[in-house]
């Protein structure tokens, strides 16, 4: 039978702590799918063998007139192969200014 490649499920969600205080979040990821909310941003990626490395640019964009310029603008990644079950959560690193 012929071997499928598996795939990467990920979801980039910007501001999650922002928006369970009820905030708005302060920028939008462009190029998302018509599903996605303006904070998040989803796709999968095929690795069609061991050690291949597969990439994803997403573009994010602030939002004109943010008031809070002290607090970092965290963006959490999550992901998991399609068809185990499960995910797994990360953060990434705080956008530079």
């Amino acid at each position: 039978p012929p071997t499928m490649s598996p795939e990467l499920e990920f979801v980039l969600d910007v501001d999650t702590e922002r928006r369970r205080r009820g905030q708005a979040p302060r920028g939008s990821f462009l190029g998302r799918g018509p599903a996605d909310p303006e904070h998040q941003l989803s796709g999968t990626l095929e690795l069609p063998r061991q050690r291949s490395r597969a990439c994803v640019t997403p573009t994010f964009q602030l939002h004109d007139g943010i008031r809070d310029k002290l607090r970092p603008i965290v963006v959490t990644l999550a992901y998991g192969i399609r068809g185990s079950g499960g995910y797994r959560e990360g953060r990434a690193a705080v956008l530079p200014p």
